[in-house]
């Protein structure tokens, strides 16, 4: 009787292999060239050769991942001729594809004046998102070409890392008297694409979590009403921020407050974050009639990705600036900086508004002064305060 039911039970799990109810089928994610989000805030601009030494060190990782069974997906590989020769099955195979893209590669530049020197510094900021997109049931198979028309795809999840490191930040030791890591010449545009490189390196290894996008990528119903989260707003309501950034800076500085929150927030809550949505107000109002488009450079042309309106609206608000000089000592001056950022809505037990902290040491003899950039202070002490006010707990 023990053998009958054996055999039985082995029938039984062949048939549910063969049908497909038992087999856990990861699915198939096609792997994309590395893509580009063009805007201002990407003031390093990559190279070919760069951007395939990107596109390998995510390949590597991925596949390193599959190997050791951790990712929640087949990984396949998609040239460029597969691509455009596929455009019928694109509607009928619901595939799924996933878009490494470069969505921040910025340099916050400085230059500090005083009798003695002039001091060059570069904040580098590296933000890596990969997107895993599905063709928008619209999609016209004929404009998918090897001239590289437009694609139209589907937001289903976002990857966000972000990453940053300064070059030439000049330190004074008051003990021996002297400055350390003091840059007198400008960096290079070679030395900020290195930088680019080596803090994507660092995210590849500690920062990618698939696990907000396991649900997504498996269950249709899924994909069609998602939970999804977006900040929709980065506002500037301290008079002081508005006066010392003007415009165009303002906007930048707030694209990367968006992102940093947003690479921390999805991190900590493992939920479906769209990629900011910062523009200003008539960006924001225009959302709640119509999709946003995020519009990316490939290889294979342009790509057009859209996202619903998020269910989940956040907003932002650099609430407050100030700095303050102390004296420390004969001829050494602390500068203080503080920043202050809110957030709305306010969700379990998390704060809704977060400062930030900044103390800077510095020698001037006598008749001397400094003009150092408080810019490029406050734009770091917000980047950072952001990623707090993303990872508190709920």
């Amino acid at each position: 009787m023990k053998r009958v039911f054996g055999i039985l039970m082995s029938m039984t799990v062949m048939i549910l292999m063969t049908t497909g109810i038992a087999a856990a089928e990861k699915p198939v994610v096609y792997l994309q060239p590395v893509c580009t989000y063009e805007n201002s805030i990407n003031n390093i601009k990559l190279d070919d050769y760069e951007q395939q030494l990107l596109g390998n060190m995510i390949r590597e990782k991925l596949h390193k991942m599959a190997a050791e069974d951790e990712l929640p997906y087949e990984i396949r590989e998609m040239t460029a001729d597969l691509h455009h020769s596929s455009g019928e099955q694109l509607l009928t195979d619901d595939r799924i594809f996933l878009y490494p893209t470069v969505m921040v590669s910025t340099a916050i530049d400085t230059r500090n004046n005083n009798p003695l020197y002039t001091a060059y510094t570069s904040t580098i900021v590296a933000g890596i998102s990969l997107l895993f997109c599905v063709p928008e049931e619209n999609l016209d198979p004929e404009r998918v070409t090897a001239e590289g028309n437009t694609v139209s795809l589907r937001l289903l999840g976002i990857v966000p890392m972000v990453e940053a490191e300064s070059i030439g930040i000049p330190e004074y030791d008051i003990q021996k008297d002297r400055w350390r890591n003091l840059r007198t010449e400008e960096i290079t545009p070679e030395e900020k694409s290195r930088k680019i490189i080596s803090l994507t390196r660092k995210m590849l290894k500690e920062d990618i979590n698939f696990s907000n996008i396991k649900r997504n990528i498996k269950d249709d119903k899924a994909k069609m009403g998602m939970e999804t989260y977006q900040v929709t707003d980065v506002a500037m309501s301290s008079q002081k921020a508005r006066a010392l950034f003007p415009e165009a800076e303002a906007e930048d500085l707030r694209f990367l407050v968006g992102y940093y929150f947003t690479s921390a927030y999805q991190k900590k809550t493992k939920r479906v974050v769209y990629p900011p949505a910062v523009g200003g107000e008539d960006l924001a109002n225009s959302m709640i009639d119509s999709a946003y488009k995020l519009s990316l450079d490939s290889a294979n042309g342009k790509v057009n990705v859209a996202m619903s309106n998020p269910k989940y609206p956040i907003r932002l608000d650099i609430s407050g600036i100030a700095s303050k000089v102390v004296e420390s000592g004969k001829d050494v001056y602390t500068f203080l900086h503080k920043v202050w950022l809110a957030k709305k809505p306010v969700e379990g037990d998390e704060k809704a508004e977060l400062s930030r902290l900044n103390t800077r040491t510095v020698k001037l003899p006598e008749g001397t002064g400094t003009d150092y950039d408080d810019k490029m202070i406050y734009s770091a002490l917000l980047l950072g305060l952001a990623q707090e006010l993303g990872s508190q707990d709920r």
